[in-house]
């Protein structure tokens, strides 16, 4: 008996989900979503093809196959340094003077600011860089680079992470599935007459939710992506999932209760398919309304036990399900089982730094395996964060090098519940011990999981480009930190093309450069006996300041650092111009010989990385050229 038959007759032989098979061979609406998910394997085929040139160039270095995989002990750390007031130990560089001998000035971040290095770009090439023999990592452009302007169309920004580029995928996609749904004698009511076909698109998208969904997903390790940049992917494959599951049901709901056929809605297989009606609604639920932003655990579990409930729904529903959630099952155990293997057990000590309310976790036992810009999901084991607070674990980006020795540090923003229970547990008086002299208050070991690491730059290889321009906003410090440290270590053993590097930090205090300082001079001392390279700091701060409470003491230890730092390192109030800055560090590229490019990193809110990615847009057509193209990443 035929699906569309058992939707008139109520017979429990068909309907329902996917319909059931005819005896001879698969339906046509299954023939069609077959096609459908293979139509969606070319197109990833399509792009790691596209994307294979970088993935060859960037394993080309040996040593980015031990880079950010699998997380392992480091270098023996040195005990943690801690902050704030100035005193003698921390390293004071005199940068007073260029690396080509260009007269200081503590003028504002302007083109003559950077001029002065241009002048002298040309000596760039007959210096040596870092220690031995330099070994230039392979550099390949990106797409976007080398089609450059017609590429300009892909890659214009929307909005903070949205693109036309995006835009495009989304719509192409959304209109594959309207094509699909409306195929027939009658497009428009197709969807009623036959319902089933809505169905099989749901159960056929399944594996690919959650394929896109899980943390260790091969389509982004085929394509050098995070797990976060096809998040996007993800919420729309399960939006098209429930409301095909929805109207597929409405439809026969309503075909049943029209024709008065009462009996078929107690058939166990409709019942089944009513069930995973509901494990699917509330997977929408606890992905709207802003419960995943505001109660992050409430649309975990929501998540968990509406997943359950709708695989086990559809499975009892049509036997033809069985496949797809045998398939989603697979693909969610294969990332559970990476999970547990990329999870370490570790001590951490944690110190809060009120100056930028936030708490430094550093694990000094976990001291390599990540690339700049990769985080890791943290989980305390401690009583101080509550009864369940060991359950949840929170991503936070690594904000120092691989293979440095102070292990792998952490800087956790207070920004929800779970944050300040940290921030206040980490406040509490502890027993472990610290460096004196630094003014600070002790420290405290907890017990932690660290799972990861994840995400970061993919294939694109920072140390390959001629210039870096790192921008952060608040605690998105902690990835322009990491990146500046990953490529100054390049540089030192060798292996990086990279000859200008400028952080810009926009917060909101002034008191915010405070806690920073060491971390800062620290990059300024690795770099200083580097001839060629040349290492920028500019923090600019949005909010009025403060009227003093130590007698000025605070205001002037700061200043005491940027003078000493300077011209390197300054402060500035309001908000950076980065197109501006963009295109100085474009004509300083450009006055390199055999310019690589200059890489564009941001990590911050959403309308810096808007504005970040504007800026890296307005850049000229004949500058970009000359400078070996100007190429963006946003975290």
């Amino acid at each position: 008996m035929s699906s569309n038959e058992t939707a008139t007759t109520g017979n429990a032989g068909g309907g329902g989900a996917g319909g059931a098979s005819d005896p001879t061979g698969p339906s046509p609406d299954e023939v069609i979503v077959f096609w459908l998910d293979i139509g969606l394997l070319c197109v990833v085929g399509a792009f790691f093809l596209a994307l294979l040139p970088r993935a060859i160039g960037r394993f080309s270095n040996l040593t980015e196959w031990t880079r950010g995989l699998l997380l392992r002990s480091g270098p023996p750390p040195n005990p943690m340094i801690q902050r704030i007031t100035p005193n003698d130990r921390l390293y004071r560089p005199d940068t007073r003077r260029s690396s080509f001998g260009d007269g200081a000035s503590d003028q504002s971040h302007t083109l003559a600011d950077h001029n002065a290095y241009i002048r002298s770009g040309k000596e760039w090439a007959s210096m040596p860089s870092g220690r031995g023999d330099v070994v230039y990592p392979t550099h390949v452009r990106s797409l976007a680079t080398i089609l450059h302007p017609v590429s300009k169309i892909f890659t214009h920004p929307l909005s903070a992470n949205k693109t036309t580029g995006k835009l495009f995928l989304t719509l192409a996609y959304v209109v594959t599935i309207h094509v699909i749904v409306l195929d027939g004698d009658n497009p428009f009511l197709n969807p009623i007459v036959n319902p089933n076909r809505l169905g099989y698109i749901a159960i056929s998208q399944i594996p690919v939710v959650i394929a896109l969904g899980t943390k260790n997903n091969v389509i982004g390790m085929l394509l050098g992506i995070g797990y976060e940049k096809l998040n996007f992917l993800h919420r729309l494959v399960g939006l098209v999932v429930f409301i095909t599951a929805n109207v597929h049901a409405t439809v026969y709901i309503i075909s049943f209760v029209s024709t008065q056929n009462f009996e078929a809605l107690q058939a166990p297989f409709i019942q089944a398919g009513q069930a995973g009606l509901i494990g699917v609604t509330l997977l929408f639920l606890a992905a709207s309304g802003g419960i995943r932003t505001n109660a992050y655990t409430v649309f975990l579990i929501l998540h968990i036990v509406g997943t359950v409930i709708f695989f086990v729904g559809i499975w009892y529903h049509q036997a033809v399900c069985s496949k797809y959630v045998l398939l989603a099952v697979g693909i969610y155990g294969f990332d559970h089982l990476f999970r547990i293997v990329k999870t370490r057990f570790a001590t951490a000590r944690l110190t809060a730094v009120p100056e930028l309310g936030l708490t430094h976790v550093e694990v000094p036992s976990v001291g390599a395996g990540w690339r700049a810009g990769q985080h890791v999901r943290l989980r305390v084991l401690s009583g101080s964060m509550g009864w369940f607070g060991w359950t949840t674990a929170h991503p936070f980006t690594i904000a120092s090098a691989a293979e440095s020795d102070k292990g792998m540090v952490l800087m956790c923003k207070k920004a929800g519940g779970w944050t300040r229970k940290l921030y206040t547990a980490a406040s509490q008086s502890g027993t472990g011990g610290i460096e004196n002299g630094y003014n600070m208050q002790s420290t405290r070991e907890m017990k932690v999981i660290v799972e990861g690491p994840y995400g970061g730059t993919g294939h694109v290889v920072m140390s390959s480009y001629s210039s870096v321009l790192l921008v952060a906003g608040g605690s998105g410090i902690t990835f322009g930190l990491g990146a500046a440290e990953e490529l100054i270590q390049d540089i030192l053993n060798g292996r990086s093309s990279v000859k200008f590097i400028e952080l810009v930090w926009s917060t909101q205090e002034r008191g915010s450069l405070a806690p920073m300082i060491p971390s800062f001079s620290t990059l300024f001392g690795l770099v200083a006996n580097v001839p060629g390279v040349v290492l920028r700091i500019t923090v600019h701060y949005t909010r009025a300041e403060k009227p003093d409470t130590d007698g000025g003491k605070a205001r002037a230890a700061v200043d005491a650092h940027l003078a000493t730092l300077a011209p390197n390192l300054s402060l500035q109030p309001g908000r950076p111009p980065l197109q501006r800055i963009a295109n100085s560090i474009a004509r300083l590229t450009a006055s390199v010989p055999d310019a690589r490019g200059l890489a564009v990193g941001v990590c911050g809110p959403a309308g810096l990385a808007l504005e970040t990615a504007k800026a890296v847009k307005a850049v000229d057509s004949t500058l970009r050229n000359s400078c070996g193209g100007v190429e963006l990443h946003e975290e």
